[in-house]
């Protein structure tokens, strides 16, 4: 069942005549005769049977997309954990026994491989969508030691990226500043610890990228001022970064319900302290396709598909919030776009389009944690399919055809990107 069809077809609808009427004042200055149609040159074609055509670039078109890479690493954990102790010793004769492995030397056997994940931080824990354990642990040097294979995630939501790759802060417990008190607590009634263990989890995944996000928004803002934006953008982008808190503080207060203890952010690490501001337009809006017009619009629908299946009241409250404010996100990431293929020169329309090329390229990739049917889908977290299947219609159903009609209007005549716009 397609359960989040209407908010699809509605957002598609939407950020469709966002780029048509991009288009029709671009082609109305007469940008489009400076656009090759192949993107970054030569004969290429500009999608469908296009596609890798002559020596130009990759086209926008319907085509395979590819799916995350996948990494095999050794994970290894503290064992046993500080304060669960070891097994308790024989003690002396006619004693009592050990308290807590300080009566002897035994240790408890690692934990099954299946309750292995909840035990392990990863080096790169945002740039993950999935990850399965393949071995059972094996203890040595105080260490319970497994065999992870990762796959790693394109940009799902608006992540604060350096040099390619995403930042942020990590997990701090006993953090209560960072909770939404309005929300009401979601219904732990028949989860098993199993089950809040993974939500406590996910939900904490989640309010650490929803957390990223405010500082990229923070970014977009000082970058829109560097380049001369309009005061509406400029506007709109601090506008996003205040939902992004919001969106956080619901994460996190999710997360600590499930966790039975405050769950927030630790300090975001900022390189050396400092944050890298460009002025180059058409940086900024390559960006602003790969976090907005790609990840934000992909987020909003993800959002819409976990509300579309949760049942639980104070999850689904969280998640319909949160998909109508990505919603305007995406919305204000295709405007941005727009308004620099408007002031910029064909650098910047370049640009666009390589981005769009990478992402169309890349595929369909998760940046939220998966679950399963019943109680977890009931709390937010469908299975990895359901998921997976909902991005891959967005992106071939809603961000797709935005982006060809971007580029349609780029190299249309003047007087046929103004019909676009009109018929829009």
């Amino acid at each position: 069942m397609d359960r989040s069809f209407h908010f699809r077809r509605r957002l598609a609808a939407q950020l469709l005549g966002v780029a048509l009427a991009g288009i029709g004042a671009v082609a109305a200055q007469g940008c489009g005769s400076d656009v090759e149609p192949g993107g970054q040159g030569g004969q290429g074609g500009q999608g469908g049977q296009g596609g890798q055509g002559g020596s130009g670039g990759a086209g926008l078109g319907p085509g395979g997309g590819g799916s995350g890479i996948f990494e095999t690493v050794t994970e290894c954990f503290a064992w046993p954990e500080q304060g669960s102790g070891g097994a308790g010793g024989g003690g002396g004769s006619g004693g009592a026994g050990g308290a807590g492995g300080a009566g002897g030397s035994m240790v408890p056997p690692c934990p099954p491989k299946e309750e292995a994940l909840t035990h392990v931080t990863p080096d790169n824990p945002l740039g993950y969508c999935s990850s399965v354990v393949n071995t059972d642990g094996v203890f040595q040097d105080g260490q319970c030691c497994y065999e992870v294979t990762y796959e790693t995630c394109g940009a799902v939501g608006r992540p604060f990226l350096v040099e390619g790759r995403a930042r942020a802060a990590t997990r701090a417990s006993g953090r209560s500043n960072w909770m939404e008190s309005a929300l009401p607590a979601p219904d732990l009634a028949g989860l098993s610890p199993d089950e809040r263990a993974q939500l406590a989890v996910a939900w904490t995944h989640d309010g650490l990228l929803e957390h990223a996000s405010i500082a990229s928004f923070g970014r977009f803002a000082l970058e829109l001022l560097a380049v001369g934006a309009p005061a509406d953008l400029v506007a709109r982008a601090h506008e996003a970064a205040l939902d992004e808190v919001r969106h956080a503080r619901l994460a996190f207060a999710l997360a600590s319900a499930y966790a039975g203890e405050p769950v927030g952010p630790g300090a975001f690490p900022f390189a050396g302290g400092a944050v890298d501001v460009s002025a180059d337009l058409a940086e900024i809006a390559a960006r602003a396709v790969r976090e907005g017009c790609v990840g934000e619009t992909l987020a909003s629908l993800l959002a819409a598909e976990q509300a579309a299946r949760a049942t639980d009241p104070a999850v689904r409250e969280a998640l319909l919030a949160i998909a109508e404010d990505e919603a305007r996100h995406a919305e204000l990431a295709w405007r941005a776009v727009a308004w620099a293929l408007r002031s910029g020169d064909t650098s910047v329309a370049r640009a666009v389009r390589a981005a769009f090329v990478e992402a169309f390229a890349a595929g369909v990739t998760l940046e939220v944690r998966a679950g399963g049917a019943g109680a977890l889908e009931a709390h937010g977290r469908p299975e990895a399919a359901v998921l997976r299947s909902s991005l891959e219609r967005a992106l071939d159903e809603v961000v797709r055809p935005a982006a060809m009609a971007l580029f349609d209007g780029l190299t249309a005549p003047a007087g046929k990107g103004r019909e676009h716009a009109e018929r829009g």
